[in-house]
């Protein structure tokens, strides 16, 4: 029985000294810092800032200024949306400078930015506060002043809109249609105070929370087939963007902070054959000693 007591010891050990995969926290925006997202944790910041005309490749273009701890983003000074602007983990080429050109991400702003498996499940949590949103433009009804994009390695993700009354998904990659994708309507009170929303993917599903209250949850979306100007972002994996991605829509909002938590499902242990045969053999080995001692 000793013996067996010893195998047993050394294979848990073997397997309690093994490589975990855990939990990592990433601080990627802090608004206690001082400065705007794009300059936070410089010279190893983790987001860039872009605004462009995408329709003329001039401006008018979204502006950023911190106070307060806030970063305050405002695309709305166009009445005709005729702007972009946001934050994302990527560099881009070169921005517009003809009609319609095409945005394209090309490296990552910080190269030591994880991979987002969404099978180990990542959570992206931002405080923000909508001041002012207004959908009016061409595709208004369909699209939102203010949204967040994650895409996982694999380019499966998820694209939310924020609005004055509401909180809804894109349902696909034409983003013309809210129906019949998630929404959460109602939540004035919450859109235009300083609110923390956590983002989860895991598996093939997304939940939106507030604290203990879920407000969206569903699906995750393969947005890969969008065309037009903004259309390389759904082909970029491990892509992140918090921002005014759209010219159907404008918003002024403020920005407080970002985390990314990855491997957020909690996976345990990395396994490892080699080290779960040499645990057997070791053990094996171990116990035959012990009986050769003992006879």
């Amino acid at each position: 029985m000793r013996n067996k007591l010893v195998v047993l010891s050394i294979g848990l050990t073997m397997l309690l000294t093994g490589n975990r995969s855990m939990a990592g926290v990433i601080t990627l925006y802090d608004g206690a810092s001082g400065v705007t997202p794009n300059q936070y944790n410089a010279p190893s910041q983790w987001l860039n800032f872009g605004s462009v005309n995408p329709v003329t490749g001039t401006t008018p273009i979204g502006t950023q200024s911190v106070s307060g701890g806030l970063t305050n983003l405002d695309t709305s000074s166009s009445s005709s949306n005729a702007i972009y602007g946001g934050y994302s983990n990527y560099n881009v080429a070169n921005p517009p400078v003809s009609p319609f050109s095409v945005i394209t991400p090309t490296t990552l702003v910080n190269s030591s930015f994880p991979s987002l498996d969404r099978n180990a499940g990542y959570d992206l949590s931002f405080t923000v506060k909508i001041n002012s949103q207004f959908n009016d433009g061409t595709n208004g009804p369909y699209r939102a002043g203010f949204s967040v994009i994650v895409l996982s390695s694999d380019k499966q993700g998820i694209e939310i809109g924020f609005r004055n009354t509401d909180i809804f998904a894109q349902v696909n990659s034409s983003f013309n249609s809210i129906s019949p994708a998630e929404q959460i309507t109602s939540v004035s009170s919450l859109l235009s105070s300083l609110t923390t929303y956590d983002l989860n993917v895991s598996g093939n599903n997304y939940t939106l929370t507030n604290g203990a209250t879920t407000l969206l949850s569903g699906l995750l979306r393969d947005y890969t087939a969008a065309s037009g100007v903004g259309s390389d972002v759904y082909k970029t994996p491990n892509f992140v963007f918090l921002g005014d991605d759209t010219t159907s829509a404008r918003a002024n909002i403020g920005l407080q902070s970002i985390t990314l938590t990855n491997n957020s499902a909690g996976v345990p242990y990395e396994f490892s054959p080699t080290a779960g045969i040499f645990a057997l053999v070791a053990g094996s080995i171990i116990n035959h000693l012990l009986k050769k001692k003992k006879s």
